[in-house]
């Protein structure tokens, strides 16, 4: 062991336990604005310390450390914020903040996350079954492994995922497809009664999602070539809509056309540079 020097204040300390291993102990901050001890372990002085200033590096950055007393309902506010926010689309933060605020965190946000069984969570997930449904209780249990999973990544000290052991029995609603007659009835009455045919028939023919239509762009689309490029998708968010990028590159790929959606399309377009030029000619803002 190198011979030991003072460290300045706030800057951790790392010590030799009684097993052999190295303790490092360093102040962080937690998510509901307060300063907690951390403490992080290793075979060696060096990995020890190695750890100490990661943990010091984070807490320079205002980035929040867990720590092993740390319960749901904080962790919940740390994967919200520096996990799923900043790394999944705004749809799915949505749907898994959702969970939390209205079925997780008022049934387990006050229990310790380390200390978390399978019994206390099995009968917690059937009371949520029992008042807001099976498929409610499976998705919010779903949403609870996703967040348990992110924290055994941390070092605090979560070993295991007790939400996979524990299961829901839901039916699977999977949905009445239209057949031809009605997709085709469909499309009469949007060809009359709507502007964004053109929209419902890329829909109906390509199997696009509702994003993925939205997101179209003019420059996407080459009439004359018969080519589509489906390059970004539009979602509502909080703060409005947004473009995301497609969830699989895969979907990026070319489509062809259909000889069905070219007059649409360019009644479409003809129609859009006619509102525009107009909105402009009144100065208005063209959306």
């Amino acid at each position: 062991m190198p011979p030991r020097k003072r460290n300045p204040n706030g800057s951790g300390t790392v010590t030799r336990r009684a097993d052999g291993r190295y303790q490092a102990a360093v102040y962080v901050p937690q998510p509901d604005g307060t300063t907690k001890r951390k403490f992080a372990y290793g075979k060696t002085y060096d990995e020890c310390d190695r750890k100490r200033r990661e943990l010091l590096d984070r807490a320079a950055g205002g980035i929040p450390t867990p720590t092993r007393d740390m319960t749901l309902g904080q962790w919940f506010d740390y994967w919200l914020q520096v996990v799923v926010k900043p790394n999944l689309a705004p749809n799915s933060y949505r749907a898994y903040e959702t969970a939390v605020r209205h079925h997780l965190r008022p049934r387990l946000g006050s229990k310790v996350m380390v200390k978390l069984g399978v019994t206390e969570l099995r009968g917690a997930v059937q009371a949520l079954a029992e008042d807001q449904g099976a498929k409610t209780a499976k998705r919010s249990l779903r949403v609870l492994s996703a967040a348990l999973t992110a924290a055994m990544v941390e070092d605090i000290g979560l070993t295991r995922n007790v939400a996979k052991l524990v299961h829901v029995r839901a039916t699977t609603d999977s949905g009445k497809s239209w057949d031809a007659v009605t997709v085709l009835r469909f499309l009469a009455a949007a060809r009359r009664l709507t502007p964004y045919y053109p929209a419902f028939l890329l829909l109906c023919l390509l199997g696009l999602r509702r994003a993925e239509v939205c997101g179209l762009r003019w420059e996407s689309i080459d009439l004359d070539n018969r080519i589509i490029w489906v390059e970004k998708q539009r979602q509502r968010a909080s703060a409005g809509t947004v473009d995301t990028e497609l969830k699989t590159e895969t979907s990026k790929a070319p489509l062809p056309l259909p000889a069905q959606c070219i007059a649409p399309l360019r009644w479409a377009r003809i129609r859009t540079a006619m509102l525009r030029e107009r909105a402009i000619s009144r100065g208005r803002p063209w959306f």
